[in-house]
């Protein structure tokens, strides 16, 4: 109930209620479900990462991008890229809340293709699923144990000293991040979920609920606690899976994500503000994390380069 009337305070309808589809894979079936725009400079380094790290599909929810996003997407093979269009604009005709259209596309995943998938993560662009200590996703996911609700917390990554753009990818040039753990208070302090989609009952962006756990989640030391508590020291985990945010790149590339403004519904300034916040939160104390790095080197040496 608590959850329930925060929500209703806010303008934005944050979380969806779904019917979950009743499982269909045989096996470990690991997708991701990204919401995208104008994502074109990175979306081949994320998408070449993951599928070596062991994630078989992606559900592309491309929205409306005016760049050459959709045409790299589409030049993927079916059985690895699934490109929905996603320009969903609406709200509740009872509050007049707006749908997110990044909640939306999160149910649409759930219940539209999720039975398909033992695991469904819900990520973005410049987010990265980074195995510790294994040599895949699936079996980071095998040591950490089935849970239908995984919690990670965002491992905030900054400029690295860059002002402008680098050649090369995301990943090698920025390897220096936020030290950890956050404080309880900290705007760094958030979470992305994995989930079992055929369990999931509640969708959000950073919070979801599924029939066995409810309103509960684990870290990736399999320890569950509700959602609400996921802010306690304790709870932070990197064991087995950690989720690098390379959240303000170059110091150029920050300016150019402020002055297009949030996605939809929010003010310019208050985005702005939180932006700004936030890397000057993520440079106040950094630490160098080549983890990433030393996966990607180790995968394509696996698997051969791209």
């Amino acid at each position: 109930m608590l959850r329930r009337l925060l929500a209703l305070k806010s303008r934005k309808a944050r979380y969806l209620d779904v019917s979950p589809p009743k499982a269909m894979a045989a096996g470990q079936h690991i997708g991701i479900a990204c919401i995208m725009r104008n994502v074109a400079p990175y979306i081949e380094e994320w998408l070449h990462f993951h599928f070596l790290a062991g994630v078989n599909h992606v559900l592309a929810y491309e929205n409306l991008s005016d760049d050459t996003t959709r045409k790299i997407l589409e030049s993927y093979p079916p059985d690895k890229v699934t490109v929905i269009p996603w320009a969903l604009h609406g709200s509740d005709e009872g509050t007049d809340r707006y749908l997110s259209r990044q909640v939306t596309a999160y149910a649409h995943a759930v219940t539209t293709f999720g039975a398909s998938f033992t695991r469904l993560a819900f990520i973005d662009v410049d987010e990265f699923l980074v195995p510790v200590g294994h040599d895949s996703i699936p079996a980071a996911l095998a040591a950490i144990g089935h849970h239908s609700n995984l919690s990670l917390p965002w491992l905030m990554f900054g400029h690295a000293g860059h002002d402008m753009r680098p050649e090369g990818g995301v990943l090698r040039n920025y390897t220096h991040r936020a030290v950890t753990p956050y404080e309880a208070n900290s705007p760094l302090l958030r979470f992305k979920c994995i989930m079992d989609p055929c369990r999931t009952t509640t969708v959000g962006v950073h919070r979801f609920r599924t029939t066995d756990l409810g309103d509960q989640t684990a870290n990736t030391r399999g320890e569950i606690v509700g959602n609400g508590a996921r802010k306690q020291r304790g709870f932070f985990a990197t064991e087995h899976l950690q989720l690098n945010h390379y959240y303000s790149l170059s110091r150029a590339e920050t300016e150019a994500k402020i002055t297009r403004g949030p996605v939809a519904n929010a003010s310019p300034s208050g985005y702005a503000a939180r932006v700004r916040e936030k890397i000057t939160e993520i440079e106040r104390q950094t630490v160098e994390d080549l983890r990433a790095v030393d996966f990607l080197s180790a995968a394509e040496g696996r698997a051969g380069p791209i």
